[in-house]
């Protein structure tokens, strides 16, 4: 992964993702994902950039995530368990309660919350999207832990210029953000836009939800070609109108391309 941060007048490379978020391991302890595609790409890859720093990580979720392969995971309902694991196996620990179709869900939040105490930093998804790429939460969602420092919204940039009801998760949320009516077909013959976009990871009925006075980060993921770059330029852009940001951007693509 290549990333990227914003920085007014265009994208800046950047060494890593963490760096490209301007994060802090003093400030940014407990990091919380929520939107649509690309959460579970950085919230591994924020990880290991951790891990390459010396500091040790705790990765979970406060709905589900699916059970990851060849990581160091421990099945457990309680902090303490995870506790024991940490010390003796690693830097990096998946931590989830088994759930159906080879998923983790969820401890019970109050422990959820404890394993920010047991490790440098905790990572959780807090959003699920169905593998869609942008997302509007619904009432109770996403899930966030009372002791979380920094929000991450993520969005995948192949949604742009998709039909709403097949890119976007939540639709009829969705809808109601941008102002939308249903055509006499009983559909929403839209597509999404960058200033769609934008307007949804600002929004505290979008991506910002229940962010409140936490800090808040958007990554734009999959800027895997010139026009996908172009787009995140252009809906960093109208973010920074919105309500300025710090954005970055997760590419693929090999090259001096910018």
């Amino acid at each position: 992964m290549i990333a990227y941060s914003w920085e007014h007048d265009g994208l800046r490379k950047r060494p890593t993702l963490w760096e490209a978020l301007k994060l802090s391991t003093e400030r940014h302890k407990a990091i919380a994902l929520t939107g649509g595609g690309g959460k579970t790409s950085v919230m591994f890859r924020l990880a290991d950039e951790l891990a390459d720093m010396g500091k040790t990580v705790i990765v979970t979720t406060t709905t589900h995530i699916f059970h990851p392969p060849g990581r160091n995971v421990v099945e457990t309902d309680c902090s303490e368990g995870a506790a024991k694991r940490l010390e003796s196996n690693g830097s990096v620990l998946v931590v989830g309660v088994p759930a159906a179709d080879g998923k983790l869900k969820s401890l019970p939040l109050t422990e959820a919350a404890r394993l920010k105490e047991l490790a440098d930093v905790l990572l959780y998804e807090a959003d699920g999207a169905k593998r869609l790429p942008i997302k509007v939460p619904k009432d109770g969602e996403p899930v966030i832990l009372e002791c979380t420092d920094v929000v991450i919204g993520c969005m995948g940039l192949d949604c742009i210029g998709g039909e709403l009801e097949e890119f976007c998760f939540r639709t009829e949320q969705a809808a109601e953000l941008l102002g939308l009516q249903k055509g006499p077909d009983g559909h929403y013959s839209h597509r999404i836009t960058c200033g769609d976009a934008a307007k949804i990871l600002t929004s505290e009925s979008g991506t910002r939800k229940l962010v409140g006075e936490r800090d808040y980060r958007v990554v734009m993921n999959k800027a895997d070609n010139e026009e996908f770059i172009a787009k995140a330029v252009r809906i960093a852009g109208d973010m920074e109108r919105l309500h300025p940001v710090p954005c970055a951007v997760s590419c693929f693509l090999r090259g001096d391309h910018l």
